[in-house]
């Protein structure tokens, strides 16, 4: 979320207008043509951007605990402050993973978001693929083939991001003289790198094995979150939970997401073609 571009909406679904018409290098179809100090009116070529609209609903998530009456009122901290707390957890783990991997249909669209029933996450369209070169398991080389995969102008401000156990198995990558490859960057504070760029981690990211995407490089500037209502958190009590000498307690939020930028992402794919 801190690394993504976030729009406050009062509605229920956002259309986000995109440029098409451009390449690696362009992100649309406009381009310059050089002339003369005093041109003719038609020596500039027109080269008209063609836009389009990107759709992102905004999707409503919950959560529900019910606690008996008898342990609030005994308790000897304030239990609803605990609740809140492993609420506002949940809710941010929940999100994360959805941005990552949330394939729609309930959920935010993830940039891993694009697979069938059953299949492993995905980039969406538009995302370049690197492989590593390798079967089953990541390799220096398609690290350094991610990282390049990613135009110039959008490297500025991409981060790499893997799942704690891939972190784990790049870190045990040798040369043939069985030294490291990579020396973790806690230089002076500073977070863990890899050639020089931020290297992040999160358990939403699939794990290392044949046909998985198990390494992110970009820039999350590319990826739009729409947030719709922070979250609440009620204290419930009516003849149902009464009845029962219990409290219901309820998180809720509403937000969406989705990728409008591909071009600013490269993923690695564990496949030696």
């Amino acid at each position: 979320r801190k690394n993504a571009r976030v729009l406050t909406t009062t509605r229920d679904v956002v259309e986000w207008p995109r440029l098409d018409g451009g390449n690696s290098q362009y992100t649309s179809a406009v381009r310059v043509t050089h002339v003369d100090e005093t041109p003719a009116s038609a020596t500039a070529a027109a080269t008209n951007p063609t836009f389009g609209s990107d759709t992102i609903p905004v999707y409503t998530v919950m959560a529900r605990t019910d606690i008996s009456q008898n342990l609030l009122e005994d308790s000897a901290f304030n239990l609803l402050d605990v609740l809140a707390r492993s609420f506002s957890e949940a809710f941010a783990i929940d999100e994360d993973t959805s941005f990552l991997t949330g394939s729609a249909g309930g959920t935010a669209t993830g940039v891993l978001g694009a697979r069938a029933t059953g299949e492993d996450p995905t980039p969406v369209t538009g995302i370049t693929t690197v492989v590593t070169g390798n079967a089953t398991t990541v390799t220096a080389d398609g690290l350094i083939n991610l990282v390049y995969g990613l135009d110039a102008q959008y490297r500025r401000n991409a981060v790499l991001i893997a799942a704690r156990n891939t972190h784990r198995d790049i870190r045990k990558l040798k040369d043939g003289n069985s030294d490291y490859l990579w020396a973790k960057g806690l230089v002076a504070g500073e977070p863990a790198s890899l050639l020089n760029y931020p290297f992040l981690e999160d358990e939403g990211m699939p794990a290392v094995g044949a046909n998985t995407y198990p390494v992110l490089f970009g820039d999350w500037s590319g990826y739009l979150i729409v947030d719709r209502v922070g979250m609440t958190f009620d204290r419930v009590e009516d003849t149902t939970t009464k009845g029962t000498n219990t409290v219901a307690v309820f998180g809720r939020r509403r937000y969406g997401g989705k990728l409008v930028e591909p071009w600013r992402f490269v993923a690695m794919k564990v496949s030696s073609t």
